[in-house]
């Protein structure tokens, strides 16, 4: 098959900093590489890091890096992702459904073409934070543009069983939705280092109980509500450290509220973290901490992260987290908005060493259930009832 995948950013060789992205990005970019393994045709068609036009080619893979006319909050516009991609023929055009303009680029060409389009939906979009113009521009993509996608959609794939019904959106397309989780690069996460070993390399603390934020620092993740839950767990667990990897707009934020509550020399900002450096903080960690406050989460990549890592979660029984995080099994589910609940919850597992083991060990083998290879037959089934 010619597959033709649609998004709005694409990984390079090398990162950017300014071509930053999250985790619906990378699950499009595994499963384009895997169906490349797999023997199908792929064209990637995505934007560039600059204005300037570029193709890649592999091994039956092209990508089609579509110059960025500007830039909006986090996304790069590219008309070129419009108007040139039609000039390609592909049999299949599979869009993820996360910030535009990917989605419609691939709307417009499968209507255009008039191919099958299969949405890949990564969650909804909350309206209730940020400044005017995200908020402006939130309000407008629910609207108008949610609908006009899925409905047009032959299949919609949901990372998520939990996050159907919850959704704002997806549970008036129930009939054709296919559940399909997102996957891991198992093999990336293998790193022959121990937890000393990946401190040292970090610069972090030897002496300290690592407890692991991963991700962008935006309201919807909670990292604020982490902060909070800091000073109860600092008067248990007097060697905890809470560590920020990864940067946003609330860092400032978070920075004086950590002040605030006197707990600034329990709590490190690490910034952005490049790719390769992402199975040395969660080796590092001794739990891995998401507390989410909104439905926005349907499939965090980074719970998949830790599980392969064999560290303990804790994280918000919200949208789709518990499709990974099993309550008591390789985690704790604690509920949204709730410091109190959340320190206790974090203070157990730091005092329980044996605990923290047995729920790494259930998390590693649990992960292993969502390898790439597995995800992309489960997704090349849908491919060909649609050929």
């Amino acid at each position: 098959m010619k597959i033709g995948y649609f998004v709005t950013k694409f990984p390079y060789s090398q990162q950017f900093t300014e071509y930053a992205y999250g985790g619906s990005t990378l699950v499009a970019y595994y499963l384009a590489i895997e169906m490349a393994k797999r023997g199908h045709e792929i064209d990637v068609f995505t934007t560039s890091v600059n204005s300037k036009d570029s193709v890649e080619k592999h091994e039956n893979m092209a990508i089609y890096r579509y110059g960025t006319n500007f830039r909006m909050l986090t996304s790069n516009i590219s008309f070129g992702m419009f108007r040139k991609s039609v000039k390609h023929d592909v049999g299949i055009a599979h869009t993820h459904f996360d910030i535009p303009p990917g989605p419609l680029a691939g709307l417009k060409y499968a209507k255009k073409k008039g191919v099958p389009l299969v949405v890949t939906y990564h969650g909804d979009w909350v309206e209730s934070y940020g400044g005017l113009i995200r908020r402006m521009g939130v309000a407008f993509h629910n609207k108008y543009l949610v609908d006009k996608v899925l409905s047009h959609a032959n299949i919609i794939i949901s990372p998520s069983e939990y996050y159907i019904d919850g959704s704002r959106f997806l549970k008036k397309y129930k009939d054709k939705i296919v559940v399909i989780p997102n996957g891991i690069n198992i093999d990336e996460f293998d790193i022959p280092y121990s937890k000393e070993a990946c401190k040292k390399k970090l610069g972090l603390p030897l002496d300290k109980k690592i407890i692991l934020f991963f991700g962008y620092l935006s309201p919807y993740k909670g990292p604020d509500v982490l902060v909070e839950a800091m000073p109860k767990i600092v008067k248990d667990v007097s060697d905890a450290e809470l560590t920020f990897a990864g940067k946003g707009v609330m860092q400032d934020e978070l920075e004086m509220l950590s002040m605030r509550l006197e707990v600034e020399k329990n709590v490190r900002f690490v910034g952005f973290v490049k790719d390769g450096l992402k199975p040395l903080y969660y080796k590092a960690a001794d739990v891995f901490v998401l507390p989410s406050t909104m439905s926005t989460e349907c499939f965090p990549l980074t719970n998949l992260e830790a599980m392969t890592c064999g560290v303990p979660i804790v994280a918000s029984n919200i949208g789709g987290i518990p499709d990974a995080v099993k309550d008591g099994e390789n985690g704790l589910l604690v509920p949204p908005m709730n410091s109190e609940v959340l320190a206790d919850a974090i203070i157990y597992l730091m005092e329980n060493e044996d605990v923290r083991e047995k729920m790494g060990k259930n998390g590693r083998k649990g992960a292993e259930g969502y390898s790439w290879e597995n995800i992309a037959e489960k997704t090349e089934k849908v491919y060909k009832e649609l050929v």
